[in-house]
């Protein structure tokens, strides 16, 4: 017995493929930036706190300090000794620049030793300081010198350290997700 050639054959359904392995890498990768881009954010928004151009010995002498940016210049002093009294000179034209005190309190721990706090705060744009610095106590301190941390860049930081991450990771798990529930629900390609 033949088929009747008059009958209409039943249209084919398409094949659903399943998806490549290569969605789960993808979302893998966005899982992994995620955790990276979380971790280089996070460094790089406190590094505005970290980061000194010298560490000027306190003992009244006069000592060349370089600073390779434009930015405004904080001096940080231990604050178990008595506050360092500093005179920064700019070397081109010899003039003493003036010194205010920070519009914050900052304070910083440096190698996990003692509380820093920032002292004063001197107009940038110099590339070359003379820093001599005197206290009338006995102990021997040095005096940090590093850009002012600006707390506009650090909320901004803070910010994408939380944005960023969450995005990205986010989109792995939607991409795992989706990725997985394709693959578990479609038929095996047959070639």
């Amino acid at each position: 017995m033949s088929a009747d050639p008059s009958l209409p054959t039943p249209p084919r359904t398409p094949t659903r493929v399943r998806p490549s392995a290569w969605w789960f890498a993808l979302g893998g990768g966005l899982l992994v930036a995620a955790v990276v881009s979380g971790f280089a954010l996070f460094a790089w928004t406190l590094s505005g706190f970290l980061s000194t151009d010298s560490s000027v010995p306190v003992d009244g002498a006069p000592h060349l300090v370089a600073v390779e940016h434009d930015d405004d210049l904080m001096l940080w002093a231990d604050e178990t000794v008595v506050t360092p009294t500093c005179t920064v000179v700019d070397v081109a034209t010899g003039t003493t620049l003036p010194q205010r005190r920070p519009t914050g309190e900052f304070r910083r721990s440096v190698d996990g030793e003692g509380d820093w706090l920032g002292v004063a705060v001197v107009d940038g744009g110099v590339r070359e300081l003379q820093v001599t610095c005197e206290q009338p106590s006995t102990p021997v301190a040095t005096v940090e010198i590093g850009p002012v941390p600006h707390l506009g860049s650090f909320g901004l930081g803070l910010a994408a350290t939380i944005v960023v991450p969450l995005l990205l990771g986010g989109l792995g798990l939607l991409v795992l997700l989706v990725t997985g529930i394709l693959w578990s629900t479609r038929a095996t390609t047959r070639r």
